[in-house]
């Protein structure tokens, strides 16, 4: 398994007060192990892992126990459907939390609150490596690109996403809108640069399996909680994703290195989640620079961070 290395020693301007600052709008409170509604957390999830991954267990090798694309793109089409973009109301209270922990601390917070703080760690990146052309493959909604372009507008980003709900979601908001919505815009760690970026994002539908793009079309590669959802299909999306890449990519996901025990590792199985280790990015020509999971955690679902340059 690979080294993973804490925040301040990665070569980025980048420091925890800045992700802590970022998720704390999002942070109903925090708890101690014993607390009421942390333990009934616990157990419900933990129940729920239990039960799906014993069916899991039985079914694995049967077609109706894999994850399939279809049942994919109907997941996320709920996610993506409706007012996709309130859930980003810095003033709206959130609709539920979930058990989060970070550096021994335990909290109750709202997942969209990740959300907000990988941006940080994003624009770290984008800093660090000075990429001209940027591929987000998974775009979703487009949020991670909404935000990212008003930040670095001199950036020609491009999305690819596989349903048609989330790219109809970020076409929508796109041609709807002359400036980045005001909500999306206090949503933003950092003020846009141009609240206007969002107009000139170049958004595709597709798969990863099979990218829209020429060999070493861009600098910079990423995914965020996309890979998650393609274990069926790893193979061919690393190395599409390593195709279209002329410099670097960066992926935050669920690597097998950090959800090798405990329940992290049967809710993984559970969902028939990506399960990839970070060391096999060599192998699609991809060189890891560094890799950190030192920013807030899902309890029952941990990511890693992982810079790569193409070899």
């Amino acid at each position: 398994m690979r080294e993973l290395e804490p925040l301040s020693e990665l070569p980025l301007s980048l420091s925890r007060d800045d992700v802590a600052r970022a998720f704390e709008p999002f942070v109903g409170r925090r708890v101690k192990v014993k607390d009421p509604e942390w333990a009934a957390h616990m157990k419900r999830r933990k129940k729920k892992i239990v039960i799906k991954g014993a069916r899991r267990l039985i079914t694995r090798w049967l077609p109706s126990g894999q994850r399939r694309e279809t049942e994919i793109v109907e997941e996320y089409d709920q996610v993506w459907g409706g007012d996709t973009y309130a859930r980003y109301d810095l003033d709206r209270k959130p609709d539920r939390l979930s058990p989060w922990e970070w550096q021994g601390e335990l909290m109750l917070a709202a997942t969209v609150g990740a959300t907000r703080f990988r941006q940080v760690m994003l624009a770290a990146v984008i800093e660090a490596v000075r990429p001209g052309r940027i591929l987000e493959i998974g775009c979703g909604n487009g949020i991670n690109l909404f935000l990212a372009a008003g930040r670095f507008p001199e950036v020609e980003f491009h999305g690819l996403e596989l349903t048609s709900v989330g790219y109809e979601a970020a076409r929508r908001l796109q041609n709807d809108h002359e400036t980045l919505p005001r909500s999306l815009q206090k949503f933003a760690p950092q003020p846009p640069a141009d609240p206007t970026a969002h107009r000139r994002i170049h958004f595709h539908r597709g798969s990863a399996a099979e990218l829209p793009f020429e060999a070493g079309e861009f600098d910079l590669v990423y995914t965020v909680l996309a890979l998650e959802q393609m274990e069926r299909i790893r193979q061919q999306a690393l190395a599409e994703m390593a195709r279209v890449t002329a410099g670097h990519a960066f992926n935050i996901e669920p690597f097998r290195d950090v959800n090798a025990k405990g329940w992290p590792r049967w809710n993984v199985f559970r969902r028939d989640y990506f399960r990839g280790a970070i060391d096999e990015l060599e192998g699609f020509g991809l060189q890891p620079v560094w890799a950190t999971d030192d920013y807030p955690q899902e309890s029952f679902l941990k990511t890693a961070a992982v810079l790569s340059r193409r070899i």
